[in-house]
C-alpha cells in the first residue's frame, strides 16, 4: 500500500483526514467518492493543476511523483488513488464496499488494478491528446523543472510529449482509444451479468472507474457504443455522494 514517510513538516502536523486534489482529476475523484459514501469528514487542499500548483517542492515533498490525490490522516501520508481506496475501506471498514466472497475480492482487487495500469496510456493519453493546448502547454522553464523534480520514468516518459513545441499525435489517441475500448468491453460484460462490476453490489471497484467514466464523458470519448456501461454510470451519477464528491473545485 502507498504509505509513505513525508518529509514536510507542515503535512505531518496534520490531524483528521486531509485530501489534496483537483476537480479535473479522475483518481482524485475517487478519493472523493469514497470518502462522501463513507460520510468521513475530510479537509478539502485544492490544487490547481493548470497553473502547475503540483510542480513545487513543497508538493513533492509530500507526494514523491508530483501527483494528486494525496491523503493525509493523522500527519501519515498515502499516495497512489487506489491505494487510498484500500487505506480508507479497511481503516472505516462501515459502511462497506467490499464483496462479501473471496472470488469477488479477488475480481475487485483485479478491477482496481486494470483502472491503476490503464489510467497513463488510456484515460490519460486520450484527455492530454484531445484537450485545447493552452491547458497543458508550459514553458521551457516549467518543463525544466518538472524534469528536476519528477523520478517516475513513466511519468517523465508521458510529460515528455508535451515539452514545448510537441504535440500529442493522432496515433496517441488511436492507441489509447483502443486501450479504453477493450477495457469498457470487459466492463460492460461484468456489468450486464449482476448490476455491478464485481456481482450484485457496489464496490470499490465501481467507485474507482466511474469518475474516468466522468472524464471521458467530458472529453467527447464515444462512449455511446457502450450503452450497459452508460446505464451503470448513469445510475452512480444518481447517488448522493457523487453530487457531493463531484462538486468540489
Amino acid at each position: 500500500m502507498g504509505v509513505i514517510e513525508s518529509t514536510s513538516p507542515a503535512v505531518e502536523s496534520l490531524r483528521g483526514l486531509h485530501l489534496y486534489h483537483s476537480e479535473r482529476s479522475n483518481c482524485a475523484g475517487r478519493v472523493r467518492l469514497l470518502l462522501e459514501e463513507k460520510n468521513l469528514p475530510w479537509t478539502s487542499h485544492p490544487i490547481d493543476l493548470k497553473k502547475k500548483e503540483q510542480v513545487t517542492e513543497e508538493y513533492f515533498s509530500i507526494n514523491p511523483k508530483g501527483v494528486v490525490p494525496t491523503l493525509v490522516d493523522d500527519g501519515r501520508v498515502i499516495v497512489e488513488s487506489n491505494d487510498i481506496l484500500l487505506y480508507l475501506e479497511e481503516k472505516y471498514p462501515e459502511p462497506g464496499f467490499t464483496p462479501a466472497s473471496p472470488s469477488e475480492v479477488s475480481a475487485m482487487h483485479t478491477w482496481l488494478q486494470r483502472s491503476t495500469d490503464i489510467h497513463v496510456p488510456g484515460v490519460k493519453t486520450f484527455v492530454y491528446a484531445n484537450f485545447d493546448p493552452s491547458v497543458i502547454e508550459r514553458s521551457e522553464a516549467e518543463a525544466a523543472r518538472y524534469r528536476t523534480l519528477q523520478k517516475d520514468p513513466e511519468l517523465l516518459a508521458f510529460h515528455a510529449r508535451h515539452d514545448p513545441g510537441k504535440r500529442f499525435t493522432r496515433e496517441d489517441t488511436e492507441q489509447a482509444v483502443a486501450v479504453l475500448r477493450a477495457a469498457f468491453r470487459d466492463m460492460e460484460a461484468d456489468i450486464a451479468r449482476a448490476g455491478w462490476l464485481v456481482g450484485g453490489s457496489y464496490s470499490l471497484a465501481d467507485i474507482s472507474w466511474a469518475p474516468s467514466i466522468a472524464l471521458l464523458v467530458g472529453g467527447s470519448f464515444p462512449l455511446q457504443d457502450f450503452p450497459v456501461l452508460m446505464e451503470w454510470y448513469g445510475r452512480i451519477a444518481q447517488r448522493p455522494a457523487w453530487r457531493r464528491a463531484m462538486s468540489f473545485a
